[in-house]
């Protein structure tokens, strides 16, 4: 999220990309009887046509490797989500899943 100049944005601006954030959220997920990313289910997460083709790709091999459990897969892709709706984008793509990524390695 950046200001409308393109810097770091002011409070106001970041409340307001949030708040937006959030409508596209409980927009999204008004027939589930969910509002937030944080609360969707792992299947629904992995259902056919959700994300953007390939952009999983880091995460199944993570998987395979064992170095991530489908619990983390399914967190992972929450956060990759918010990332996307903060981005104001219909679904999360490559970069998406790689920032969530990096976001949960750096914890």
């Amino acid at each position: 999220m950046r200001g409308t100049d393109g810097s770091t944005p002011t409070t106001a601006e970041a409340r307001a990309g949030v708040a937006a954030a959030r409508a596209r959220m409980a927009e999204r997920l008004r027939d589930t009887g969910w509002t937030k990313n944080a609360e969707v289910t792992g299947a629904w997460l992995r259902a056919d046509g959700r994300i953007e083709p390939g952009s999983t790709t880091e995460l199944d091999r993570a998987l395979d490797l064992g170095t991530l459990t489908m619990r983390g897969w399914d967190r992972v892709m929450r956060l990759a989500w918010t990332l996307a709706d903060l981005e104001a984008v219909d679904r999360p793509s490559r970069a998406h899943v790689r920032g969530a990524l990096a976001l949960r390695s750096a914890l």
